[in-house]
């Protein structure tokens, strides 16, 4: 009887480990997908913000925008990419500002690109009748935040 009690405590721990990580990795889950949806929400908000002053042709207050968005700290980089040239107008990373980046040229809605250490959102800006820009937001991985 003792043994079959080891037995049994040993099952039900193991049991209990396996299902504490099964939720665990689902919440790390949703909580990433959530933290992935408010990133979006909030590049798709900036990038309205960024449309008026293109189309008042106030760069300089675009670059305000981008000192103070860039305190955060889940921020990396922000730049805004010219649709035509291809070429970084804007950066919070001064060093970028004049290379040019073709991979986003083509794309018309916001696009998530992601791997192991960085976690861009790429969001296309139009204005009534052409694309004014591409505004790129990377922040920090979004896993276990």
């Amino acid at each position: 009887v003792l043994a079959w009690s080891f037995i049994r405590m040993a099952l039900m721990e193991s049991d209990f480990k396996e299902e504490k990580a099964q939720i665990t990795s689902n919440y790390e889950m949703k909580l990433d997908g959530l933290n992935s949806d408010r990133l979006k929400l909030t590049a798709t908000t900036f990038s309205w913000a960024i449309r008026s002053e293109l189309l008042r042709e106030n760069k300089e207050q675009i670059n305000q925008f981008f000192n103070e968005f860039i305190k955060n700290p889940d921020i990396v980089k922000l730049q805004l990419i010219n649709s035509e040239t291809s070429i970084v107008e804007l950066s919070t990373d001064k060093k970028d500002v004049g290379t040019e980046v073709t991979k986003y040229s083509s794309l018309q809605e916001q696009t998530i690109v992601t791997d192991s250490t960085e976690f861009q959102i790429v969001t296309p800006i139009t204005g009534l009748n052409k694309k004014l820009g591409v505004f790129v937001m990377q922040v920090n991985s979004l896993k276990h935040k």
